[in-house]
């Protein structure tokens, strides 16, 4: 029966999107756990949280100089060759190090390597989407997003072996682990994905083309944004709900240290929020798939300002409430991702969708590299505080989502 719902799930899919998805899984068991769980590791082996925040902005920093050259990276290899080399070395190495972290030092280094996943975040993004049909796309990424959500499911495991051996010594198996399990993901995905007929255009275009040009092509771009109708307004709501994620870097060490929940009950923070999405695939997406999509991001965007001002009621040890108000705002981190990603592609043309979408997302890089050293700072005087400021820009958020639907109705009157 599952077997039967899942190729129902992919059918008529292409294969590059159908394999990416069937892979997905390999890579969630091992991203998802060690993600949610790297602030406490982090603060287990004695990181004090502006230095967590400093990582974190460090991170933002050279992804910024890393988006800025995967547009060209990504043209010139290709989709497919880029994503393998890129996954090796922004993964498997940074989750060798990880595995035996014992400083700033060394969180540096792996933050640094991590931060070239940026080149990859473009080549596996086109891998997968661009021979998918407009109508298909946000089917993919919800899906995606619903794997990655699930594979949450471990994390209780994985919390019970921290309550008997420690967090530090839990991670660092973790770790280990996930370096092996996802090169052999990134080795078997590789061998059954094709390059996309956009890719194979594109590196016969660019082959001839100098790698500094190529630079200077795509940040021709950023500032250029504006020519293109629509997407400097989604190009903002991109923006800021990247934004809002990195200032959110601190919510488990919010829970932990000052709702004061143990790490074993965090850990079912994912089994809620897996619970909450699978609910939200079956029964919400079909639903507002019948929406236009600037409607659809306010409804989202409505539930994300609730889940986060209602954070901030939650009362120290009510682990009833804790769990529904994450669930709130998993499920719209879910929902925000997913039609996100499907509205900015819709505003981008099928012609230089690489040049293009690596260009938001280095506008993206450059505003939000501030907000995670911001976040540490704020945390280490006041944790609620930083959901406070979190609050409000979900509220701003929510304002241009309102201006986004709006503006979408009137091009649709027009045409």
């Amino acid at each position: 029966m599952a077997r039967g719902l899942q190729l129902r799930a992919l059918a008529g899919l292409p294969r590059n999107a159908r394999n990416a998805i069937l892979m997905e899984p390999l890579w969630a068991v091992f991203g998802t756990v060690v993600l949610y769980y790297a602030p406490l590791y982090m603060r287990s082996v004695g990181l004090t949280s502006p230095q967590i925040g400093l990582l974190g902005s460090l991170t933002l920093g050279l992804s910024f100089l890393f988006q800025a050259i995967a547009a060209p990276v990504t043209n010139r290899v290709g989709r497919k060759r880029t994503t393998l080399i890129g996954d090796l070395i922004s993964w498997t190495v940074p989750m060798v190090v990880w595995a035996t972290a014992q400083s700033f030092a060394a969180f540096a280094v792996a933050a640094a390597l991590s931060a070239s996943g940026r080149i990859v975040s473009l080549s596996w993004s086109l891998l997968v989407i661009e021979d998918v049909p407009e109508r298909e796309r946000a089917r993919v990424f919800g899906i995606l997003g619903l794997i990655v959500t699930v594979c949450g499911l471990l994390t209780p495991l994985v919390g019970l072996l921290m309550a008997r051996y420690g967090v530090t010594e839990t991670m660092r198996a973790y770790y280990a682990l996930g370096a092996v399990g996802m090169t052999v993901m990134f080795l078997w995905r590789n061998a059954i994905t094709d390059e996309t007929r956009s890719g194979v255009a594109a590196m016969a275009q660019h082959r001839g083309l100098h790698p500094l040009e190529s630079v200077r092509h795509t940040l021709r771009l950023v500032s250029g944004l504006r020519s293109y109708p629509g997407l400097q307004g989604m190009t903002a709501f991109y923006l800021l709900t990247i934004f809002i994620e990195q200032l959110s870097l601190f919510q488990i060490l919010y829970l932990q240290e000052t709702l004061r929940f143990s790490a074993q009950t965090l850990s079912y923070v994912p089994v809620v929020g897996a619970a909450v999405t699978v609910g939200l695939y079956a029964l919400a997406l079909p639903r507002l798939a019948k929406l236009p999509l600037g409607r659809t991001l306010v409804v989202v965007r409505a539930l994300a300002l609730v889940g986060a001002g209602a954070l901030l009621l939650v009362p120290a040890g009510n682990v009833a409430l804790m769990l529904g108000v994450v669930g709130i705002i998993g499920g719209a981190t879910f929902l925000t991702q997913t039609y996100r990603e499907a509205a900015l592609f819709s505003r981008l043309p099928s012609e230089g969708t690489a040049d293009l979408y690596s260009a938001v997302q280095t506008l993206t890089l450059l505003c939000s590299i501030p907000a995670a050293a911001l976040a540490g700072a704020i945390f280490a005087v006041s944790p609620h505080s930083l959901f406070g400021l979190i609050a409000a820009l979900c509220a701003l958020l929510l304002w241009l989502a309102v201006w986004l639907a709006r503006r979408e109705g009137r091009v649709a009157r027009a045409a």
